[in-house]
């Protein structure tokens, strides 16, 4: 597959970056071939393709993605404070460059076979208000006994803070869902302590009477905590988009410390007005893709693709310079360019599996 240099920095360039679209290359073409896409795809088959970003990191590719556009260059991408920024407000006392934060999202842990996975508690397994209350309130409590704070800002959306900082490597949650636990957990000078943290939570979780109601109404149980992305705020280098659309609270959070006004930030099915490079972060792919549930993946991504061609519309019609669809699955990013005449470029016929596929790692 022929592939170009693309100009990513162009001032007024509309970027869509979509999370778990590219597949494993050896099943790609059995997958696509049952894609539905008939608008979407003519755009894809004749637009220009740039070489392919492999990122070594956990597994998550479109955070290394965007992390490196904000002027990142740690590994992995720190996310807790600047979550929490944009959950909270600008101004949040907890968010700040003294304190040492970690995301410490409620999960569920399903057992498959011999190992443990990793699966978001959302649809019908998503946490109630009054649950999360309820759990968060022992998990504080038993937190408290190992000189830990815990804060909760919603039902999906769990904060942690150590009053001696403690020295831990982490795997962010997109790239650690739908893969085997027991090697991704923490790591460093203080993973056994973690672990025993979070062995009481689970024991004192795992006889609730809540926990008992959702297995009797055949509702996934909360049975963990993912502790990840921990980091003290800073402000970033750089700031690549003059407007994000997008609902992932990390991403929010990046926008803000790069200075982008809140005013700036959009929700993601937002089609955003010209004025300098925009992003619209689209992750409605990512969950199916890590269970490797293929045909939900391809029901979802059918839906996608009447929304992204509006996006493409909506791009070309505003004056943008170009549009940039970024595709990423674990490791891999694929960045396709689309602009108003690429539908005469007949000897450009790219097919839907070479589109969205990856390789797979050794």
């Amino acid at each position: 597959m022929p592939v170009v240099s693309l100009v990513e920095s162009a001032a007024m360039s509309y970027f869509v970056v979509v999370p778990g679209a590219l597949v494993p290359a050896s099943i790609a073409s059995h997958v696509l071939a049952r894609a539905n896409l008939p608008l979407l795809g003519r755009r894809l088959a004749r637009a220009r393709i740039g070489a392919l970003q492999r990122f070594e990191g956990q597994g998550a590719a479109h955070l290394d993605w965007l992390w490196s556009h904000f002027g990142g260059k740690d590994q992995p991408p720190p996310t807790a404070p600047y979550a929490l920024r944009a959950l909270e407000s600008p101004h949040s006392s907890m968010a700040t460059e003294e304190t040492f934060l970690w995301q410490a999202d409620p999960v569920h842990f399903a057992f498959a076979r011999d190992r443990m996975l990793l699966t978001k508690l959302e649809g019908d397994a998503a946490l109630t208000a009054d649950e999360s209350g309820v759990l968060a309130a022992e998990a504080a409590a038993t937190a408290a006994e190992f000189g830990a704070r815990l804060r909760t800002i919603d039902t999906r959306h769990w904060f942690l803070v150590f009053d001696v900082p403690w020295r831990l490597r982490t795997i962010a949650f997109d790239a650690a869902l739908g893969r085997s636990v027991e090697p991704l957990l923490p790591e460093g000078d203080d993973a056994a302590r973690w672990r025993k943290l979070l062995t009481e939570i689970q024991m004192r979780w795992h006889q609730h009477p809540l926990n008992e109601r959702r297995e009797d109404d055949g509702r996934r149980t909360v049975n963990g905590l993912w502790l990840h992305g921990g980091a003290p705020w800073r402000p970033l280098a750089n700031r690549p988009f003059a407007t994000i659309a997008a609902d992932d609270a990390i991403v929010r959070g990046w926008g803000l410390a790069s200075g982008l006004p809140p005013d700036s930030l959009l929700n993601a099915r937002s089609k955003p007005p010209r004025g300098g490079a925009v992003l619209v972060y689209r992750d409605d792919l990512l969950a199916s893709n890590a269970h490797e549930d293929w045909d939900r993946w391809l029901e979802i991504l059918t839906r996608l693709s009447v929304e992204l061609e509006q996006h493409i519309e909506h791009a070309l019609a505003a004056g943008f310079d170009e549009f940039l669809l970024v595709l990423a699955g674990r490791s891999e990013v694929r960045t396709l360019a689309i602009r108003r005449f690429d539908a005469v470029r007949v000897w450009r016929n790219h097919s839907l599996s070479d589109i969205f596929s990856e390789a797979e790692a050794a």
